[in-house]
């Protein structure tokens, strides 16, 4: 029996991840809090999704 597929993921979502991986790799890390919390609002209006 094969695992369930996963979701493809959402643009939005992997361009937020990428944006803080950046803010990270330069030590910003105003910046890259800015995109966690950017990306759990994205998550909570778009994806229903609250942490």
């Amino acid at each position: 029996m094969s695992a369930p597929a996963e979701p493809e993921p959402c643009r939005t979502c992997q361009e937020f991840d990428l944006e803080e991986a950046v803010a990270r790799s330069e030590r910003d890390g105003s910046r890259e809090t800015d995109c966690r919390v950017l990306r759990q609002r994205h998550l909570a209006a778009d994806h229903d999704k609250r942490s």
